[in-house]
Formats: structure tokens, sequence, C-alpha cells
């Protein structure tokens, strides 16, 4: 497959119909609200529409791959592979999924693929369109868990502070269950502190 052009309406189609043969159906569900909702904030937040559609409708193309899968893939950006990624594979999803959109389909947008290896935990230095993705994958519609309080939260809030509200919302409900925060999100959680 081809991606001269990956916002073009032919080449998204093409990935439409082989994240639906290749996902669960909630998983492709959540997918495609995703990748609306990465196109709403994008005209709010002056991204590119049809890139940030793109990159939310893919975001999860490796999240129902096996372990061995996921180290595999991910392991091809060159980035360690770390202990706590072994103990919980699917924080390697983006990592890998970013290699499979490189290495099989073309893809070298270098902020679509930072934003898929980011969106998972969130990490310091995201560019705007990995920021629209943490929050679209957080707070996209079918998502039980988010409350139209939080909702209105949000309101009139610039992009950095969505991001804080998105990621303390994880970390909550981390601490809730009695799990572990992984690295990457406390340097996203300094550095948005040490912005404001």
């Amino acid at each position: 497959m081809n991606s001269a052009d990956f916002t073009d309406d032919s080449f998204v189609s093409k990935m439409d119909s082989y994240l639906k043969s290749h996902l669960s159906p909630s998983r492709y569900s959540h997918s495609v609200s995703t990748a609306n909702t990465c196109r709403t904030l994008a005209s709010k937040f002056g991204c590119d529409p049809k890139r940030a559609f793109f990159t939310g409708l893919v975001h999860d193309i490796a999240r129902e791959y096996s372990k061995e899968e996921l180290v595999e893939w991910a392991s091809k950006d060159g980035m360690p592979i770390r202990e706590l990624d072994l103990h919980s594979p699917v924080l390697l999803h983006g990592r890998a999924g970013a290699m499979v959109l490189k290495n099989q389909f073309g893809i070298e947008d270098l902020d679509v693929l930072a934003a898929l290896q980011a969106h998972t935990t969130g990490t310091s230095g995201m560019k705007t369109l990995a920021k629209i993705l943490f929050v679209a994958d957080y707070i996209e519609p079918e998502r039980k868990h988010i409350t139209p309080e939080f909702l209105s939260s949000l309101e009139g809030l610039d992009l950095d502070g969505m991001v804080y509200a998105v990621l303390m919302g994880t970390l909550n409900h981390l601490a809730s269950k009695g799990k572990g925060v992984d690295p990457y999100a406390l340097e996203l959680k300094k550095e948005l502190e040490h912005a404001e």
C-alpha cells in the first residue's frame, strides 16, 4: 500500500478497511471515534484536520497484537525495551503501531509517528499533533469513564491545559487501582507544571 499522501481520501479509505478487518469491532469503533475527536480538536488548535483524523484512526493499529509481536515491532524504533514494557506489554502498542505504519505502510511523517509512540503514556516534548491524540484518545465519546463534568472542566482550556487534565485523570485512576506510573508520564507532568 503506497502512502504518497496518507491524508488522501483513497488511502484513508484503504487504511479504514484494513483496520476494520484487523481490529475487534469495539476497538475499530473507538479508533473512528478518536479520529473524529482528533479532527475537532485539530480545527480548534490550528493543526491539519486531515492529518489529525488519520492519526486518530490508526493510533491503535497494534493494540491487539500479542506480547511477542509488540516487542518485535516496538524494538524496530531503536529505543530500548524497558523492564516495565515487558511487564505491561500494552505500553508498547503505540511504539509498535508507529513502526507498523512506517515499515508496512510507508508512513514517514515524523509528527504522526511520534504521536502514535506517545499516546499511551504521554511524554515530555510532545508536539501539537501528539497532544491532540493524547487528549482525543481519552475523551472520545465512546469512553464510558468520561463524565459530562470532566468534559465541561476542559472548556476554555488551552491544549496544554487539556493534556494536563487528561494526564491527572489517568494518574488518579492508576493511584486508585494501586498501579505504578510510567516514568514518561511523570516527565510530561513535570514539563507541564514547569511551563505554567
